[in-house]
């Protein structure tokens, strides 16, 4: 597993938010992703942004404000600068209506993807550290067959691969949520990877029961995610159907 924490996208100073072209090639179509690593600068928060952390702790408003940073990032790429991105009551980002998009933070590393919203029905970024999950959680992320699958891989691949299965499923969470509204437990989905062993491949996404996100999805659900600087990137998104965009 050492020479994937050795694969590096950092490409900018930390504490700026800097448009990422190696994290965009996780979709398969037009979107912006910014990245960002070390704390996001709470001063940098619009007065209704800061609003919505008022009563945070520090730490709380510096992934905050990392996000938001990334987010204005990727929105400027699109014509959208200085745009505030306020909460929602379920404490979704409310991107404008031209866009649609999704925030991911962890320790030091915070990304955000934007895409048009004739383009996508939805997008979804998840990050995680690197074999994070304890294995005491593993049965929670995966079903019996990803069970199988992480307890036939060598020991010391594991945990990478367990926390592949964690990111692509908070990716494709995070994609379907905003647009169906539907609470997805881990155990309704079951993911595959389908080229295990390399520093970037492709999953996809099999319901185990049926869910809302189908009647936007017609074809194959499939993501992607890269493993970098120790950490693991998952993207997913529904794209909509060219003819349609053609007619809207």
């Amino acid at each position: 597993m050492d020479f994937w924490s050795k694969v590096s996208i950092r490409s900018h100073k930390p504490g700026e938010a800097a448009l990422s072209p190696d994290t965009a090639a996780l979709f398969d179509r037009g979107v912006a992703v910014a990245a960002l690593w070390g704390d996001g600068i709470p001063e940098a928060l619009f007065p209704a942004e800061a609003e919505s952390v008022r009563r945070a702790v520090p730490k709380r408003v510096r992934e905050f404000a990392a996000g938001r940073m990334c987010a204005r990032q990727a929105m400027a790429a699109y014509g959208v600068p200085d745009f505030v991105l306020r909460v929602a009551a379920d404490r979704l980002p409310i991107w404008p209506q031209s866009l649609v998009g999704s925030i991911s933070h962890t320790s030091g590393f915070c990304v955000a993807v934007v895409g048009r919203a004739s383009d996508w029905w939805g997008l979804g970024i998840d990050t995680e550290i690197l074999g994070a999950p304890s294995e005491d959680v593993w049965p929670t992320i995966c079903g019996p067959a990803e069970m199988a699958w992480c307890e036939g891989l060598p020991a010391d691949e594991r945990a990478a691969a367990v926390t592949m299965l964690f990111a692509a499923k908070e990716a494709f969470y995070k994609c379907q949520y905003p647009l169906t509204g539907e609470w997805l437990d881990f155990h309704d989905l079951r993911v595959e990877c389908l080229a295990w062993g390399a520093s970037q491949s492709e999953f996809s996404v099999h319901p185990t029961r049926p869910i809302a996100l189908t009647q936007f999805a017609a074809g194959p659900l499939e993501g992607r995610y890269a493993l970098h600087d120790g950490l693991i990137t998952a993207g997913f998104g529904v794209a909509r159907d060219p003819i349609e965009t053609a007619h809207q």
